[in-house]
């Protein structure tokens, strides 16, 4: 049976005291949209076919930003990777799924810990109580445990108090909006984060069932999906579902198509996870978040992360104050890097290029 926490536990676990104090850091948003962004008004995603009974799918923006997925189609079953932000999300790709097939959804497999990545776990496991949901060990002890990072059964309590001071700011920046198509915009994500703050109220997570350790091959009805672990990435937890015969890799945010966030990474070891990735046989990636991409992003994905360590390592070495190494390195690696991470609304190159600088700071000249 799937593992379900009560509302009650849910607080329990994450510790009231803590949250009605809390307030956001902006540096813990990995994945939040502009108060004044376009976004869609309803749950949506694109899903495309990318191999004989995979599919990927793309979600529409959403002011609480939503993962991508993969939908991997046996001769018994369906196997998702990645469960997204909210049950409502879930539900609107699980009935997407329904469209495609009739048969259940037998595993649905958590790439990370995160909260956009599995806060609809519990939807597929309404759905079937049998559900299977797969996760490496570090990422099933992240969901349970305090302070893990920006994901997790307590950053659910984190999420509800830092609601309503959102809440409240949005509308008083509807109150000033300059004009029409502004106001609509504010008023279109004011509903979703009310919406998404009731969806937090009453959620019910279900954690993984079912733990991975090492690389783990599965055949799933004539199908073959290998679970691999590689080493510390996004996360210290991160699991890549690779389908050898299709030559598709699902990489979760350890391979995104916009900017990465460092806050729970690792950013030298992440370096190495990918190279080991990068061994594997595939030719489509369905990222965390992005369009479905080629091997080639991860070499340029991989090269931003590798420049920038290496850029902050030298301005450490030549004396550079932290606020000075954010200008420059943001300046130098843009030719190279900001068209590329900036094709969309969210983890843009300008947005998150003087965190990306500071976390590398702290993670690896700091701490060595």
């Amino acid at each position: 049976m799937t593992e379900g926490l009560t509302r009650r536990q849910v607080l329990v676990t994450a510790g009231l005291a803590a949250a009605a104090v809390y307030t956001f850091d902006p540096h813990e948003i990995c994945c939040g949209m502009s108060a004044d962004a376009q976004t869609s008004d309803r749950e949506l995603f694109e899903v495309k076919k990318i191999g004989d009974g995979v599919w990927a799918a793309v979600p529409a923006a959403r002011y609480k930003t939503n993962c991508n997925a993969a939908i991997i189609e046996t001769n018994d079953g369906v196997i998702v990777v990645d469960s997204h932000s909210k049950p409502s999300a879930a539900a609107a790709l699980y009935k997407e799924i329904q469209g495609l097939t009739k048969k259940p959804v037998k595993k649905l497999i958590n790439t990370h810990f995160h909260w956009d990545h599995w806060q609809g776990n519990q939807t597929y496991a309404a759905a079937n109580p049998s559900l299977e949901i797969i996760a490496t060990e570090r990422t099933k002890e992240n969901l349970t445990t305090a302070n893990s990072g920006v994901g997790g059964v307590p950053f659910i309590a984190t999420q509800m108090a830092g609601l309503p001071a959102e809440i409240a700011k949005l509308k008083e920046d509807i109150s000033k909006a300059p004009d029409a198509a502004t106001r609509t915009r504010l008023e279109s994500n004011l509903a979703q984060a009310e919406s998404f703050l009731k969806e937090l109220q009453s959620m019910k997570p279900a954690l993984p069932t079912r733990t991975v350790g090492a690389t783990t091959t599965l055949m799933e009805g004539g199908r073959e999906i290998q679970l691999h672990v590689l080493g510390r990435a996004h996360t210290n937890g991160d699991l890549f579902t690779y389908l050898p015969k299709e030559k598709i890799v699902a990489t979760g945010d350890a391979l995104i198509d916009w900017m990465p966030f460092l806050n729970d990474g690792f950013p030298e070891d992440w370096i190495a996870t990918l190279t080991t990735l990068e061994t594997l046989d595939f030719t489509q990636i369905v990222p965390g978040h992005g369009e479905v991409a080629q091997k080639s992003q991860l070499v340029f994905f991989r090269g931003y992360l590798t420049d920038l360590v290496g850029a902050v390592k030298k301005a450490s070495n030549d004396g550079a104050a932290l606020a000075d190494m954010q200008k420059k390195i943001g300046d130098d690696l843009a030719p190279k890097y900001e068209k590329g991470m900036s094709k969309y609304p969210l983890g843009r190159y300008r947005d998150r290029i003087g965190q990306n600088v500071e976390m590398v700071y702290n993670k690896v000249i700091k701490k060595a």
